[in-house]
């Protein structure tokens, strides 16, 4: 990978880390903040038939699932096939650290499995997100397979 688009996509990394960082360990509850936000957004997806076991904690998950996501993809481009890996458990253990002070010095924020189950599936999606897109150009680089 040439210099420049490695520099590039390292920068985009430290971004979304230093993104995931306030938004998880900002002192302020973020879903209080945004509670209106939510509320309508959940009342749209219902209005559409989306049934109501789909909840505010569903969307958590799904946020910190999207979260995660690109820190997977970013830390799968900068490393090598056989080193993808490290960037799974990196988002795991990144993930744990955040839930633990989460619980232990944020009053208004909790820890939670759950999160750190979304957190590493984020990455992990990621993660694959690169690995099917470099294996689709493995295929299509071979010759007499096109």
């Amino acid at each position: 990978m040439e210099r420049h688009r490695r520099a590039l996509i390292g920068w985009a990394l430290v971004a979304v880390i230093v993104l995931a960082a306030v938004l998880t360990l900002s002192p302020l509850p973020l879903q209080d903040l945004a509670s209106t936000a939510i509320d309508r957004v959940l009342d749209v997806l219902h209005s559409w038939g989306v049934p109501p076991r789909v909840d505010r904690h569903v969307l958590e998950l799904g946020a910190n699932i999207v979260m995660f996501v690109p820190l997977g993809l970013l830390a799968a481009l900068l490393l090598p096939r056989r080193r993808w890996w490290v960037a799974l458990v990196g988002a795991l253990l990144a993930s744990v650290a955040v839930e633990a002070v989460q619980s232990a010095a944020l009053p208004h924020r909790f820890g939670s499995l759950r999160d750190v189950l979304g957190n590493t599936l984020g990455a992990a999606i990621g993660i694959g997100l690169v690995a099917a897109r470099r294996a689709a150009e493995d295929r299509a680089d071979r010759p007499g397979d096109g």
